[in-house]
C-alpha cells in the first residue's frame, strides 16, 4: 500500500546526476534583510554546495542565476524615477556583495553563477504579455484563483498594502513568470552550464504562495518541461523542505 504523502515535505537528499539550474528570485522588499542579502545567499550557496551535490558524478553539475525582480516592483503608484534609483542602486549592492564573497572562496566556480533583472525576460520571451494578459483574463473569471490570490495577500507582514490592481498586477505577474522559468519557457544564461541544464529548481527562503500553487496545478497555458523533474516544485531555502504542488492540497495545506 502506497503511503499518502498529501502536504508532507522533506529536504532533497541529492539533486538530479546531471546538470541542472537554481534559480534565485530576489525580492526588492528583502533583498537588504537577513533572509535575502548577499551574506545570507552565501550561506545557502556553502549549504547547498557540497551538501546536495553527488560529487561522485562527473555530470553532476549545479548554475545558479539571482533573478532580481526590480520591474515587477514597478506596479505601483510612486514615480518610476524614484523606484528606478532605488532598485538600481539596491541590485548593484547586492550582486557586487556576493561577487566580492565569491571571490574570497576557490572551491566555487565564478561562471556557475550569472545574474539578470526582470525586464531582460520581457526581452527574452516575445510571448509574455500576451500570457500575462490572458491569465489576468482568467484571473477576472475565476474564483478560486481569487481566493488564494485574497489568501496570500491576508497573510503578507506589510499590513500597509493594499488588494489593489496593483498588488493584484504584481502577484499575477510575478506568479506568471516563475511558472515559465521553471516551464522552460524562458533562457537562463549561465558560462558554467550553457544551457545544459536538465532540471531548474525555484529556490526562495520562504515557503510558495498558494496562488502560485493553483497556477501549477491548473496549468491553464499547457506548458510542459519533461525533463524538468522540478518543474512544479519549490525548494524552501530556509525551512530546507521541497515543496511538489502535485502533492498539495490547497483546501488543507497549512502554509
Amino acid at each position: 500500500m502506497t503511503k499518502d504523502l498529501t502536504n508532507q515535505f522533506f529536504d532533497i537528499n541529492k539533486f538530479p546526476t546531471e546538470e541542472g539550474m537554481l534559480v534565485f528570485p530576489i525580492s526588492m522588499s528583502r533583498i537588504s534583510n537577513e533572509s535575502q542579502n548577499a551574506k545570507k545567499y552565501w550561506e545557502y550557496v556553502n549549504f547547498i554546495n557540497p551538501s546536495k551535490v553527488d560529487k561522485s558524478k562527473a555530470e553532476s553539475k549545479v548554475g545558479v542565476i539571482f533573478i532580481y525582480g526590480d520591474y515587477l516592483y514597478l506596479h505601483s503608484d510612486e514615480k518610476a524615477s524614484v523606484l528606478k534609483r532605488r532598485y538600481m542602486d539596491l541590485v548593484t549592492t547586492h550582486r557586487n556583495s556576493f561577487g566580492n564573497l565569491l571571490k574570497s572562496d576557490s572551491h566555487l566556480i565564478n561562471d556557475g553563477f550569472s545574474y539578470k533583472v526582470w525586464n531582460q525576460f520581457y526581452v527574452d520571451y516575445g510571448r509574455f504579455i500576451y500570457y500575462f494578459e490572458e491569465l489576468k483574463k482568467i484571473y477576472q473569471k475565476d474564483k478560486e484563483f481569487q481566493k488564494y490570490i485574497k489568501e496570500d495577500f491576508d497573510n503578507l507582514d506589510n499590513k500597509d498594502l493594499k488588494l489593489d490592481d496593483n498588488q493584484i498586477n504584481f502577484f499575477l505577474e510575478e506568479h506568471l513568470m516563475l511558472h515559465l522559468i521553471t516551464k522552460g519557457q524562458m533562457k537562463l544564461e549561465n558560462k558554467f552550464i550553457d544551457g545544459r541544464e536538465k532540471w531548474i529548481l525555484m529556490s526562495y527562503p520562504g515557503k510558495p504562495l498558494k496562488a502560485h500553487i493553483y497556477l501549477h496545478q491548473k496549468n491553464f497555458f499547457k506548458l510542459d518541461n519533461p525533463k524538468n523533474v522540478y518543474q512544479d516544485s519549490w525548494y524552501d531555502l530556509e525551512g530546507k523542505k521541497l515543496y511538489d504542488y502535485k502533492k498539495i492540497d490547497l483546501e488543507t495545506v497549512k502554509l
